[in-house]
C-alpha cells in the first residue's frame, strides 16, 4: 500500500482533497470562498510534490562513488575531474568573450 501511494502521489493527493471537499459540502456547508481556498491549497501541495519529484530526479543524477569518499585516490580523481571541467568551462567562456568582442566591434 505504501509503495502504491509513493508511486502515485498525485492520485492520492487528489483523493484526499476530494474527500475534504465532499465533507465540507455535506457537513460544513461551505461557500464558494471555501472551495477556492481549498483549490489554492491543492495547487500548492501539488506544486510541492512536483518540486520534490524534480529534486529527487536531480539528486539521482549525482555521481556515485565506487570507493568510500575518504580514500586518497578517489579524492584525487574527483579533483582531476573538477580541473578538467573547469578547463573546459574556461575555454568555452573565452570563446564566448571573443564572440562578444567581435559583435561589439
Amino acid at each position: 500500500m505504501k509503495k502504491w501511494i509513493i508511486d502515485r502521489p498525485y492520485i492520492f493527493t487528489s483523493i484526499i482533497f476530494l474527500i475534504i471537499m465532499i465533507f465540507g459540502w455535506r457537513f460544513l456547508y461551505w461557500q464558494e470562498e471555501d472551495y477556492a481556498f481549498l483549490l489554492l491549497l491543492y495547487f500548492i501541495v501539488t506544486l510541492g510534490i512536483r518540486l520534490d519529484d524534480i529534486s529527487n530526479k536531480i539528486g539521482d543524477g549525482a555521481v556515485k562513488l565506487k570507493h568510500s569518499s575518504g580514500e586518497r585516490d578517489t579524492i584525487v580523481r574527483q579533483l582531476n575531474d573538477i580541473r578538467v571541467s573547469l578547463s573546459a568551462l574556461n575555454a568555452t567562456l573565452i570563446k564566448l568573450l571573443e564572440e562578444m568582442g567581435k559583435k561589439n566591434d
